[in-house]
């Protein structure tokens, strides 16, 4: 079967995600707006609760833009009062072809209203509100149907209604988290390590995702604030905790039983976590991306920055290849600098490969808006040796 996944933000990150969940999935078409893939079939809504930067799914109809299958689909839509339909455009301009479908529908007897926006793109929120059956305008090729849409509610509560938010350091958006849990291609049940934890976003999003999940921080503060925000969750999502790790003393965690953290979190500086949990699947993470910029700081002082971070993300790795299992992936990001029209990066990338990893990603996955100062840039390494 062939789908179509509308893009976030982000395209690469979103191809990238899809891709690492669909592994077997073949691109038919790609742009900055949408991806036509051929798929075997798959329940929708469990697809788009995994995904975090994917905004709809859809099926595709038809390489052609056909009003007789508009109207054929919409028909067979069983309503109880008026059926509610929309069209969204994706790389192509609007048309009249909503209009028509609405007079065909009426002339056939069918009490319709045709869903607009100011967009020519109807959003998430509106096909929600609307329970709008929307069909997909893609590129002026392809006839698209949508199966489900992003839970912009459920992120929404994720993400602010949480009850610890550390506002001074930042907080990674859920969806980012969730799209680098998937990056990471861990089996089902795996185990996660968060190592630089904060306020538990990543252990929240691979929790709701099945994993097992550990974290760590050395800020005792992030941990209260993990713990809090777990228990918040367990409390808000109870049909999702089925497949979430128990409260039980984590076996891997070495030391007696006073060392030991009966529940996900953990305090240890990074340098030393080798010392405290071993046998790790996987780790998804952001570190400490360096103090609150204000905009002023001059070439120098970004220097200054990159030069102690770079120090603590290579003892984070020697750190890392301690514990990881063979094979196993670290998802992580890096900060990167703009200062004037130069992006000043960390300069390991080299030192790591020493250490034993691959990198994996041959694109930059960055995840920023135009005006940061400072940007996420995402990689994937591979622990080979």
């Amino acid at each position: 079967m062939q789908y179509v996944f509308i893009l976030g933000h982000n395209p690469k990150f979103s191809v990238a995600e899809i891709l690492a969940v669909l592994p077997k999935a073949k691109i038919i078409e790609q742009s900055s707006s949408f991806l036509v893939l051929e798929n075997k079939s798959f329940n929708s809504a469990e697809l788009m609760s995994q995904l975090g930067g994917t905004i709809k799914i859809g099926e595709i109809l038809g390489n052609q833009i056909s009003k007789k299958i508009t109207v054929e689909k919409l028909k067979q839509i069983k309503i109880e009062s008026k059926l509610n339909f929309g069209l969204s455009y994706y790389d192509c301009p609007k048309d009249n072809l909503g209009m028509e479908i609405k007079k065909e529908l009426k002339a056939a007897g069918v009490s319709c209203r045709l869903v607009v926006s100011r967009d020519k793109i109807l959003s998430s929120v509106v096909v929600s509100k609307n329970q709008c059956a929307e069909f997909l305008i893609l590129g002026k090729k392809w006839l698209g149907m949508t199966l489900a849409v992003q839970d912009f509610a459920d992120y929404s509560q994720r993400d602010y209604g949480r009850p610890a938010r550390d506002l001074l350091s930042g907080s990674m958006p859920p969806k980012l988290a969730k799209i680098m849990i998937n990056l990471a291609q861990v089996s089902k049940g795996g185990k996660i390590l968060d190592p630089f934890c904060g306020s538990g976003t990543v252990l929240q999003e691979g929790i709701l995702l099945g994993y097992e999940m550990a974290g760590s921080d050395i800020s005792q503060k992030a941990i209260k604030d993990s713990k809090e925000n777990l228990e918040w969750l367990f409390a808000s999502f109870p049909r999702k905790r089925e497949s979430s790790v128990k409260k039980v003393t984590d076996p891997r965690l070495r030391g007696d039983d006073s060392e030991r953290v009966k529940a996900f979190v953990f305090q240890v500086d990074v340098r030393k976590i080798s010392q405290k949990i071993n046998s790790i699947d996987a780790i998804v993470t952001e570190p400490y991306l360096g103090p609150p910029l204000k905009g002023l700081e001059n070439r120098k002082q970004i220097s200054e920055i990159i030069n102690d971070l770079s120090k603590l993300y290579l003892d984070a790795f020697g750190e890392f290849r301690k514990i990881l299992n063979y094979n196993s992936k670290v998802v992580i990001v890096f900060p990167a600098f703009r200062s004037g029209k130069e992006i000043l990066e960390l300069p390991i990338l080299q030192q790591i490969k020493k250490l034993g990893f691959t990198q994996l990603n041959k694109d930059k996955l960055i995840y920023s808006r135009p005006d940061q100062k400072l940007w996420r840039q995402i990689y994937i390494f591979q622990l080979s040796r």
